[in-house]
């Protein structure tokens, strides 16, 4: 093919750089006569649905990771590729939620309405579409900067995941609320990929409950899961401060690190699950069984 670069395949939606909504393959350019004009009608439609594409874009943002093509792919589809229902695509929608985790899992995964205890979704790339502006040209899956420890160590480098979203919902399939999560893969000379990915695989069918860990400088309720890991690692979901490699819920409204306020924040998410079994953050004083965390993975 000398040195062009193939083109995309004709089904792939992803960014500016790729074929989107209306693009289709043809082996020969059409004759003229009526489907000359059908095709030009379509390019004058198509030129109609440019400023909805540029506003789906900025709405929502996909990153350069591996699997932000396929989940852009299934927002779309989900959406029927009609982009005046993007707003469909949030974070506070039970129905996109759902269809996101049926279709992100290859219909292996569905919200139950008839489930035991409270269901917990992590959804691996699931997160693309919700990003920051910052991050549409980057790797989300793979964000380094310096950060604090909880022993008040800087790190230089600390590596991040941002990939991933956590979903909630009640045992009768109402949505408790979601989140996107911030996981540490690495952490110089404390924390290994190694043993951040072995720990996180083991979630999956995994009991989920949450208690409040006062052993730091910083109080946190927690979301603990029955890993079976817990001699390599201490991996909790929590709030947005220091970390020896648990992961960050990801809260707009948590207060800066090192304030007063901190202490006493806890993210919406996990308000919002205590209020589901009718309890309220001060109420957390032993270990409180939730119910099950369940993996899905629409990375490649």
């Amino acid at each position: 093919m000398g040195g062009h670069k193939p083109g995309p395949i004709c089904s792939t939606r992803v960014g500016d750089n790729w074929i989107d909504l209306g693009t289709m393959c043809r082996s020969q350019t059409p004759s003229p006569g009526v489907v000359g004009i059908a095709t030009a009608m379509l390019g004058v439609g198509l030129g109609a649905i440019s400023p909805l594409k540029a506003k789906f874009d900025r709405e929502h943002v996909y990153s350069r990771a591996p699997g932000a093509a396929r989940k852009r792919d299934i927002d779309l589809r989900i959406i029927g590729d009609d982009y005046t229902r993007s707003s469909e695509i949030s974070l506070k929608s039970e129905d996109y939620l759902k269809q996101l985790i049926n279709l992100g899992s290859n219909g292996k995964r569905q919200v139950s309405d008839r489930a035991r205890k409270i269901q917990f979704f992590i959804v691996r790339g699931g997160a693309e579409g919700f990003l920051p502006a910052d991050m549409a040209g980057a790797d989300a899956s793979n964000v380094v900067f310096p950060g604090s420890t909880t022993g008040h160590k800087t790190s230089p480098e600390f590596r991040f995941d941002n990939n991933d979203l956590l979903v909630v919902f009640d045992p009768r399939g109402k949505l408790i609320g979601a989140a996107l999560l911030q996981r540490p893969t690495s952490i110089s000379g404390i924390w290994t990929q190694k043993t951040a990915n072995a720990i996180y695989n083991a979630w999956d069918n995994k009991d989920v409950s949450i208690y409040r860990n006062t052993n730091f400088d910083v109080p946190y309720l927690g979301l603990l899961i029955d890993d079976g890991m817990k001699k390599k690692g201490w991996v909790d979901l929590h709030k947005q401060e220091a970390t020896n490699g648990c992961i960050f819920i990801i809260d707009p409204d948590t207060p800066e690190y090192g304030t007063e306020e901190l202490k006493t924040f806890e993210p919406k998410l996990l308000a919002d699950v205590l209020a589901s079994i009718g309890k309220r953050a001060d109420d957390v004083k032993g270990r409180i069984f939730l119910g099950v965390m369940h993996f899905v993975d629409i990375r490649p």
